[in-house]
């Protein structure tokens, strides 16, 4: 049986060392954008199941223009088709809104059967987006999985193993559902040089907040952080030396009676 799968796809710059703006937003300007590494394997993973029942595969995006070449490589890896959200009210989202936003294009778009991301961003490192979206979407969440054991569309159920800390656990979910990925689930494939080629010039559908259906309102961050100036150094301490102990509580005591602090 077909099934429609969407796969979250962020951008995240490839270098590490960001900077971080004041209201503790990441400053990547200047720095490489490419493919999130937990997404890559959510990709794979929706292309091994893709092959297995058919139907499509939608890569989606939120982002600008500079974010299609990365969409085109998820293209050019198997996926059928890719959607990106561009709009300058989703330029600074929190996780909550960003899942708002991409909840309401799963909506929009009306049959995904199954959604994978993975299980974390390596910009902001919060693993809070697949657990926003699930909710926001009302489906069941399977987070962390290293195998999906069975996915069955006709019965509208799945299972994976969840790869915890200290133990693995088998969990059966009903369909729809969004599951986020680990590294080890898989091992993402290369694309060809002849199907980057193929897709060069495909341009993916845009999709804004009008196009949604939101509002400002869906796009005020749940969470707001006042910037303030941070208090000036404390002054170095001073060592108190002397022969034994009672010698340096002597110094100490007469240290504090003339900075008057007792």
């Amino acid at each position: 049986m077909a099934m429609h799968i969407v796969v979250c796809m962020k951008q995240v710059p490839r270098d590490n060392s960001v900077k971080i703006n004041a209201d503790l937003s990441i400053n990547a300007d200047g720095i490489e954008k490419i493919i999130n590494l937990f997404d890559e394997y959510a990709i794979e993973e929706g292309l091994t199941w893709n092959e297995k029942h058919g139907g499509k595969l939608t890569v989606l995006s939120m982002g600008n223009s500079e974010w299609i070449e990365q969409q085109r490589r998820a293209l050019a890896m198997g996926a059928t088709d890719a959607l990106l959200l561009e709009d300058p009210a989703f330029e600074k989202l929190d996780t909550l809104s960003a899942a708002r936003v991409v909840a309401a294009a799963i909506k929009k778009l009306g049959d995904v059967d199954l959604v994978f991301a993975g299980r974390n961003s390596t910009d902001d490192e919060s693993g809070a987006f697949v657990p926003s979206l699930a909710r926001l979407l009302g489906w069941s969440q399977l987070t962390y999985a290293g195998k999906v054991l069975d996915v069955d569309p006709a019965g509208k159920k799945m299972s994976v193993e969840r790869h915890l800390e200290t133990t693995i656990e088998t969990v059966t979910a009903s369909l729809p559902a969004v599951v986020s990925v680990i590294k080890d689930i898989n091992q993402p494939r290369y694309p060809s040089l002849l199907k980057i080629k193929k897709v060069a010039k495909v341009t993916p559908p845009v999709m804004s907040a009008a196009d949604l259906g939101l509002s400002a309102a869906d796009l005020t961050p749940a969470v707001t952080i006042a910037t303030r100036v941070p208090p000036p150094p404390r002054p170095s301490g001073e060592m108190i030396d002397g022969a034994d102990t009672t010698e340096k509580v002597q110094k100490l005591v007469s240290k504090l009676l003339e900075n008057q602090v007792i």
